[in-house]
């Protein structure tokens, strides 16, 4: 396994302002107001709430397989990349990127695209140049369908959460010494 390169928060920051950026003016160029579409199909609240437990339920089940070989590979590879990083660097990065890809893939690409596109471009976007990390871009495929499912039933807010709260728990999770 290929040694990870070390990643400043802030250059994931920078990178995810980026494709926010990217997302705002997509979206303003379409047919939809943004507010439209990155608003909830029903009430705020409820979709955040339903995110929220998805993203847990999701967190959960990586709880579950923890012991697999290829995510715990996984594991030792993605803790190299945050080492050093602060708790404030951890929540800015999960917030950001929650909140830019959904907006770029979810928001923006998925209502013309289509659901599936979105979920293989999602993974695309989390292939790492080593085969014994294959886990990644299959766990980032598998969670664009659930994030896009999320989308078109609840609307952005309920996708963003989810994503936020992934990230958040494993981010925060991941920058700790390990215990064992």
């Amino acid at each position: 396994m290929t040694d990870p390169p070390r990643i400043r928060a802030v250059a994931l920051v920078h990178q995810e302002g980026v494709l926010a950026l990217i997302a705002v003016i997509g979206l303003s160029f379409g047919d939809r107001d943004i507010l439209q579409a990155l608003g909830p199909k029903s009430g705020l609240l409820g979709s955040l709430a339903i995110g929220a437990a998805a993203g847990i339920a999701c967190v959960g089940l990586l709880w579950l397989l923890r012991r697999v070989p290829a995510l715990e590979r996984l594991e030792r590879w993605q803790r190299g990349v945050v080492t050093g990083w602060s708790v404030t660097d951890a929540a800015a990065v999960a917030v950001v990127s929650g909140l830019a890809e959904e907006g770029l893939l979810r928001a923006l690409l998925q209502p013309v695209i289509g659901l599936v596109p979105a979920a293989v471009l999602f993974a695309v976007l989390h292939l790492v140049p080593d085969r014994e990390l294959w886990f990644w871009p299959l766990f980032a495929l598998l969670s664009g369908l659930l994030l896009g499912g999320l989308f078109e039933g609840f609307g952005y807010p309920a996708a963003a959460a989810a994503h936020v709260v992934i990230n958040a728990v494993a981010l925060l999770r991941l920058r700790r010494p390990t215990a064992d």
